[in-house]
């Protein structure tokens, strides 16, 4: 994104030379940057008060800003489905709870099942400003260092969170047991496969049907192998990120 004043000289571009593609994007008056080194402020654990305390504000905030943003340049509001698939796709937030948020900024018309935002002043609602300041930007940091790192687990393929007590230990007593399966198990396919070097060496004396049974058996334990180990890879994963969370 490339800010700046309008050049004041006229521009000369050459023939073929590489277009630079630019985004612009509207900026309120104020901006605010947060950058942490390190933890400064921690992270939300999932479904925690900390969480919902932040949230709560927050998803307010960005219902109001999306209304007023469209109401200013499109002249007109959004219905209920609108705000959901443009705000919360990759959000769940159940319908009344959402319907809840959006009745704290917006009216709502009947006849067209359009929300607009409020007056300011009407039923008390601030402003679209004023809610942007109910909540800190490493709020907002944190909540999306959270989110982020929900989005990897998910990616991994692992959507229901464990909250419990002795978590580390736990998942380093299962590390425990996957190690000695998958050495076990690497140990039955290498012995599986210095047979089938041992059987295709002795071609006259061993027959055809037994070469392709020990091939096939050799294949299975390797497939099993490799199973064991990815699981094993991603214990691993869960324990060193256990012992990085705060």
């Amino acid at each position: 994104m490339i800010l700046g004043k309008k050049p004041i000289y006229k521009q000369h571009h050459r023939e073929g030379a590489p277009s630079l593609g630019v985004f612009l994007r509207p900026l309120p008056s104020s901006t605010f940057c947060v950058g942490q080194t390190e933890p400064r402020v921690k992270v939300f654990a999932p479904n925690t008060t900390g969480e919902k305390t932040f949230q709560a504000p927050f998803v307010t905030y960005q219902i109001a800003k999306n209304l007023h943003r469209t109401e200013t340049k499109e002249g007109r509001g959004l219905r209920f489905d609108e705000i959901n698939d443009r705000l919360f796709a990759n959000t769940v937030i159940l319908p009344n709870a959402l319907r809840q948020r959006i009745k704290q900024v917006a009216s709502y018309d009947k006849n067209t099942q359009i929300w607009t935002t409020k007056s300011i002043g009407f039923e008390d609602f601030p402003g679209v400003e004023a809610l942007g300041r109910r909540f800190s930007p490493e709020g907002v940091a944190a909540f999306e260092t959270s989110r982020a790192a929900h989005r990897r687990l998910c990616d991994m393929g692992m959507h229901t969170l464990y909250s419990g007590s002795s978590s580390v230990p736990s998942v380093g007593a299962a590390m425990v047991y996957l190690t000695c399966a998958v050495n076990a198990a690497r140990e039955r396919k290498s012995k599986m496969s210095k047979m089938v070097e041992h059987a295709k060496a002795l071609k006259g004396s061993t027959k055809p049907t037994q070469i392709a049974l020990y091939e096939m058996a050799a294949s299975k334990l390797e497939t099993v192998w490799k199973e064991l180990r990815k699981k094993h890879e991603v214990a691993r994963f869960i324990y060193e990120e256990l012992q990085l969370a705060p």
